[in-house]
């Protein structure tokens, strides 16, 4: 539960009370490789911090496979159309590794922010950067060739590759194993 803290007070301080309330309310649960952390069409209400191991967001759409979003150890993640608007999520999450997950139920969530200013900030910087970082993914699909989607695909993910499958890279990327194989072989 203390890296969750810590990371939380790498992005916004909080006090001492802060801090006593939110351990009072932290959970956490372990998958195994593989595991369902929240399929499509269902609600999810907690704010997840990974301790250690490494999700995906992906959805399938006529037959293929997209992927969203990694995230690996010390990170901070939601399900964020189903947490901000309590909606059946749009896509899934799944384990790539053995992981554990703190977690925070939204309830909870709602009454430190109600109580504590300093959480409350923490979390609006978290909100905000997930919507830049929504924004940046779409631009990063829609704007950019197949190489450049690489290129910066090993600038975010690169500390990650071995952690990644190439099948799931490909899908990140949008493009078939063979395109990233051919892109790959250029380096």
């Amino acid at each position: 539960m203390n890296d969750f803290i810590k990371q939380l007070e790498l992005i916004a301080p909080i006090s001492k009370e802060t801090k006593e309330d939110l351990l009072n309310h932290l959970k956490i649960k372990k998958y195994k490789k593989g595991e369902i952390v929240n399929q499509k069409g269902r609600v999810s209400r907690r704010f997840y911090f990974i301790k250690q191991g490494m999700l995906k967001h992906y959805y399938y759409y006529n037959g293929n496979q997209f992927i969203l979003r990694f995230f690996c150890d010390n990170r901070f993640v939601t399900i964020s159309d189903c947490f901000l608007r309590n909606l059946p999520a749009e896509y899934s999450t799944i384990t790539l590794e053995d992981t554990t997950i703190i977690y925070l139920e939204y309830d909870d969530l709602e009454n430190l922010c109600k109580n504590h200013h300093s959480f409350e900030h923490f979390i609006r910087i978290i909100i905000s950067n997930i919507a830049i970082m929504s924004i940046e993914r779409l631009k990063t699909m829609l704007h950019l060739n197949a190489s450049e989607r690489y290129k910066n695909f090993i600038t975010e993910y690169g500390h990650l590759q071995h952690r990644i499958s190439l099948g799931d890279t490909a899908c990140f990327l949008g493009i078939s194993q063979v395109s990233l194989s051919r892109l790959r072989s250029k380096k």
